[in-house]
């Protein structure tokens, strides 16, 4: 064989190796982006059934107002529940709309960026849907007692009440001193922790794929 005909067969050769390596980078970015779709669905559907609890509320809360109008301390735990519900809707709904927002076509670094952001969102959020829940029970509990028996919690057992308040008020402030605690730069693995652990196994599930396609186009 003649030099030139070797030379035209090694280049030969070198663009089917260039194109089966495409190929299965193609493929394999396909299967984990699937994945990772598949991942933030369930995040999607999550949402979905948090709006759903948040529209249920806020008719709770208004129902309540409505009903116990002329009773100031009832109308304010209507209005607390009714707030409460409007929150979480937001909430979802901010949510819905960075997951909308992701571009699977784009660039795995551009992608990562948009989890990132999604993430940070998540969190965000989950906190303030969360951390109500530490005196928003008082509110129900005396709205529910006073719907199905009867009894004015606030008059029949005013210490009950006050003192799961302030047990309430204790709990959410511990909460907020235990985040920033844990996000001291000093204490990395702790906030790694407690980030995982708030952001959820589907997130986390998105970003292991991803950082799997940018390693494997860096190979």
């Amino acid at each position: 064989m003649e030099l030139d005909d070797m030379k035209l067969a090694w280049q030969t050769l070198d663009r089917r190796l260039d194109l089966q390596n495409a190929l299965n980078l193609s493929q394999f970015r396909e299967s984990k982006l699937d994945k990772a779709r598949s991942g933030l669905r369930r995040l999607y559907w999550g949402q979905i059934v948090q709006i759903l609890f948040g529209d249920a509320m806020i008719l709770f809360g208004i129902l309540s107002s409505m009903r116990y109008h002329s009773v100031p301390h009832l109308l304010i735990c209507g209005l607390c529940v009714l707030f409460y519900g409007v929150l979480i809707v937001v909430c979802g709904g901010v949510t819905l709309s960075r997951i909308s927002r992701i571009d699977y076509s784009a660039a795995v670094v551009d992608i990562q960026k948009q989890v990132g952001s999604l993430r940070r969102t998540y969190v965000f959020t989950g906190m303030w849907a969360g951390l109500p829940w530490w005196l928003l029970w008082i509110p129900i509990l005396v709205l529910e007692a006073m719907s199905n028996v009867g009894v004015d919690l606030f008059i029949t057992a005013p210490a009950f009440v006050w003192i799961n308040v302030a047990v309430g008020i204790a709990g959410l402030f511990a909460t907020l001193a235990f985040r920033r605690w844990s996000r001291n730069p000093q204490r990395p693995r702790m906030a790694r922790a407690v980030d995982n652990a708030i952001t959820g196994r589907s997130l986390r599930s998105v970003q292991g794929e991803l950082d799997e396609i940018a390693r494997f186009e860096s190979m």
